[in-house]
């Protein structure tokens, strides 16, 4: 280390000591607080300001050694974004290895190297040494205390336009002003390594951080594992209040093409004030056909009804591109807020076909006796009807998978609007 020079502050008297002589241009007196400018043999005074600055976690003058190099702490700052809070930086100076900082945010360290060569830009990210860095937010980054000596005129006041680019836990800073622009690699450093090489001041810790400094990625894996755990206890709460589940069912014909019918599929019991009723309807001889299905749970003591309806329908086909389906040979239907009481369940349900042929009528013969008769057929032109088979299950509770995935939308639509925007490809 290179002798240190000394030279007597103007307005307090203090004899201050400059250890990067040759390099420093601007010195903040450490018994008053008084900014000095060393660049001219007189040390002119720029200006003074009482107010003592003791609050640092590393004191100016403090030595250590990082990365096999020992450092001399020559400089410190305090600044301030409205974003951030507060975060400090000191000046480490080696007349061998030059000048590197060390940023104190929270209780996260970070060492940074002034860069050389400057990265490349691109709209949301910059490349660097073969590495993309993504962008992230920017602040107004305002110097509230200067203490120890710098190689570049600096007072308290001064702002500069700060951006962090990241890069997994690495970091690039890019501090903008009127005059320059200046790029830093910041790196994370443990808090142990730092205690080890000179004495930190414990008090700091636990600081507000320096968001522009960080990984601004980080936030982004916790936000997704919060909103995945909430869906699934909006799940659970969903199942747990649809209990208890009572069910019933029956079976029922349905003939193709004849007039709607009605039928009772059963009788439920609703336990909690208020429940959902889920029906299920499935049929496995459906083939170009589509099943309208009206029900009606019907209070026995209010004799009110409440009334839903399903569909069920499925075709097949063959066109230029091969085979084809559409539809299901199932539907459910979900019946929300069913008030407490016995219900009975009605259906009101008819069958019909496509394409109709119009050549074809349906007729009834006797009660529940059913006929087809086709005119384009005259060796037979009666014929039994076309018959379809539906299984009906109705039971209390149930799931609203609707709901689920509207909440789950809304849960991750910030994250995932975050993501896209920092991820998705430059212009």
């Amino acid at each position: 280390m290179t002798q240190p020079r000394a030279v007597i502050c103007p307005s307090c008297g203090g004899s201050i000591e400059i250890r990067a002589a040759g390099y420093t241009v601007t010195l903040g007196c450490r018994y008053c607080g008084s900014v000095l400018d060393v660049a001219h043999e007189d040390v002119r005074l720029i200006k003074a300001y009482r107010r003592a600055v003791k609050n640092f976690a590393i004191a100016p003058g403090a030595r250590g050694t990082l990365f096999d190099v020992e450092w001399e702490v020559i400089g410190a700052l305090r600044r301030r974004s409205a974003e951030s809070g507060d975060w400090q930086e000191f000046l480490l100076f080696n007349p061998y290895s030059g000048y590197r900082w060390l940023v104190l945010a929270g209780a996260e360290w970070q060492f940074g190297t002034m860069l050389l060569d400057r990265p490349e830009n691109g709209p949301r990210s910059v490349s660097w040494r073969g590495g993309d860095y993504l962008r992230g937010d920017s602040e107004t980054a305002t110097t509230v205390t200067v203490l120890g000596e710098f190689y570049w005129k600096i007072a308290r006041g001064d702002e500069a336009r700060a951006t962090a680019y990241t890069r997994g836990a690495e970091v690039l800073s890019c501090e903008s002003t009127a005059d320059e622009t200046n790029w830093t690699q910041l790196i994370p450093l443990d808090d142990s390594a730092v205690s080890a090489a000179f004495a930190v001041e414990r008090k700091f810790v636990g600081a507000p951080q320096r968001r522009a400094r960080r990984n601004d990625t980080d936030d982004l894996p916790m936000m997704f594992l919060f909103a995945l755990i909430a869906l699934l206890a909006v799940g659970l709460v969903q199942e747990l209040v649809s209990r208890p589940r009572v069910c019933t069912e029956s079976t029922s014909e349905i003939i193709v093409g004849a007039p709607s019918f009605t039928t009772r599929i059963g009788t439920l019991e609703v336990r909690r004030a208020y429940q959902f009723v889920t029906i299920s309807a499935v049929s496995s001889n459906i083939n170009n056909r589509w099943i309208d299905l009206d029900y009606s749970l019907v209070n026995r003591q209010t004799q009110q009804s409440i009334d839903a309806y399903g569909l069920i329908e499925y075709y097949t086909g063959t066109d230029s591109d091969g085979p084809w389906t559409e539809g299901s040979t199932g539907a459910e239907t979900l019946i929300a807020s069913v008030p407490r009481g016995t219900y009975d369940i009605y259906l009101d349900g008819g069958a019909h076909g496509w394409p109709n042929d119009p050549s074809v009528t349906v007729k009834q013969v006797k009660p529940d006796e059913w006929t087809v008769q086709t005119s384009a057929d005259a060796e037979n032109p009666w014929a039994p009807p076309e018959k379809v088979t539906v299984w009906f299950t109705a039971c209390t509770g149930g799931f609203s998978w609707g709901m689920f995935w509207l909440i789950g939308f809304l849960l991750f639509a910030v994250p995932g609007a975050m993501l896209w925007w920092r991820h998705r490809e430059d212009d």
